[in-house]
């Protein structure tokens, strides 16, 4: 009878195992496809975000500064916002990652899935630069098209390295994902 019990503990600890293993799995497939509705949602706002900027501040545009200051910030101050959201979504998937990770039992995904979190946690530093570029425009100190050219071009080497290292967390984890 000790056996009989015995055994029937072992068989309901293996098949409570194999479900807990299943539905942390389905618990990670669920936060990986919220992750990527977020991911795609950013796509959406990086669209906008680089219409304006591309529209608004072109050479010319730049050339006229000081005296388009206004329709400056008043851009800028859009771009801002955008970035905002950007930051908002990414962050939220750098957490849907970071929580499915946590789920992983496989080292490769558990490191990938943390990699991708990192990924996107740098897209929100690299937003961060770009908001601080933005405010350049406001800056009363930033009185001639020459000292607002070189603080952008400031801004695009650290946008760049910013970039680069985004680029190379999304690498690592697609290749440790097998993707």
């Amino acid at each position: 009878m000790l056996l009989a019990r015995a055994t029937l503990l072992i068989f309901v600890l293996v098949t409570f195992s194999g479900c807990n293993h299943a539905s942390r799995e389905r618990q990670s497939k669920a936060l990986l496809s919220d992750a990527t509705k977020l991911i795609q949602r950013d796509g959406d706002v990086t669209k906008q975000l680089a219409d304006e900027v591309a529209t608004t501040f072109t050479p010319q545009q730049r050339a006229q500064f000081p005296a388009n200051r206004d329709f400056l910030k008043t851009h800028a101050a859009n771009i801002i916002k955008l970035l905002d959201e950007s930051s908002s979504l990414n962050n939220r998937a750098a957490e849907k990652y970071e929580q499915a990770a946590g789920l992983s039992v496989n080292e490769r995904q558990h490191k990938g899935m943390t990699m991708f979190a990192d990924g996107f946690r740098k897209t929100v530093e690299l937003n961060e630069i770009v908001k601080s570029m933005m405010q350049t425009i406001s800056d009363e100190r930033v009185v001639d098209e020459k000292t607002l050219n070189e603080k952008f071009s400031q801004s695009r080497e650290l946008i760049d390295q910013k970039r680069r290292e985004r680029d190379e967390s999304f690498g690592n984890a697609k290749q440790l994902m097998g993707l």
